[in-house]
């Protein structure tokens, strides 16, 4: 009869790991990209930077398109207001005289005060009398023959440059107290204009429509005007 006789081993004891050698042919798996996920990365990478441009551009684009519009807004209203202010002031209105698209507003001058009456001298408050009230009397233009003749203001086209029509504005020059009235040298108040048409809807009512395009962008703006000294019909 035989015995066997087992020892128990104790499961305690620490092993310590054994280097395997290589053998020819094995590879090493390390940590990082292979090359075939670096180039797809880089490829959703770049679909990713076009469709970022492409908004961008886009936005960018808006964004001028409306700083454009908006500048050539804020020429078209101040020019218009302009005008609008003199109109409904005005006891006078020669031009436009008719519903025939006329580029010319002339009207009379009743609302600077920037000129002392008297010495006729540049006053930057003025003297509280309106510039037009030559001989100081409170009443504006009595008529053609006293000391008192209405003076006008005009707005109309410089057409010199074919390529930038301006709308350019005439005053009465006060600071000579003449007889009839002096004016000074039109200034432009507005450029860029394709059209401008005035019209005599009334005796005491003109329309205006001022068109603006600086080659990019077009804006058109229209407004009547009633004066508050002229009797309409």
């Amino acid at each position: 009869m035989f015995y066997c006789r087992f020892n128990k081993i104790n499961s305690s004891v620490s092993r310590v790991p054994q280097e395997v050698p290589l053998k020819a042919g094995w590879a090493v798996k390390t940590a990082g990209f292979t090359l075939l996920e670096i180039l797809i990365s880089i490829a959703i990478m770049g679909i990713i930077m076009v469709g970022l441009e492409q908004t961008l551009r886009t936005a960018i684009s808006a964004y001028d398109e409306n700083k454009a519009k908006q500048e050539l807004l804020s020429r078209g209203r101040y020019a218009m207001e302009r005008m609008a202010m003199f109109i409904r002031e005005c006891d006078a209105a020669p031009e436009p005289s008719a519903q025939s698209d006329q580029e010319i507003v002339k009207v009379s001058e009743r609302v600077l005060d920037s000129y002392n009456n008297t010495t006729h001298a540049y006053a930057i408050d003025g003297d509280g009398k309106l510039d037009a009230d030559n001989d100081g009397d409170g009443i504006l233009n009595e008529d053609a023959t006293t000391p008192d003749p209405p003076e006008y203001v005009t707005f109309d086209l410089d057409k010199t440059d074919s390529s930038n029509w301006k709308l350019q504005e005439q005053l009465p020059d006060y600071s000579t107290g003449g007889t009839p009235p002096d004016y000074n040298t039109a200034t432009v108040i507005c450029e860029n204009v394709t059209a401008f048409k005035c019209n005599r809807l009334d005796t005491d009512l003109i329309e205006i429509e001022l068109t603006l395009n600086d080659g990019t962008t077009e804006v058109s703006l229209k407004t009547r005007v009633r004066s508050r000294f002229i009797t309409g019909s």
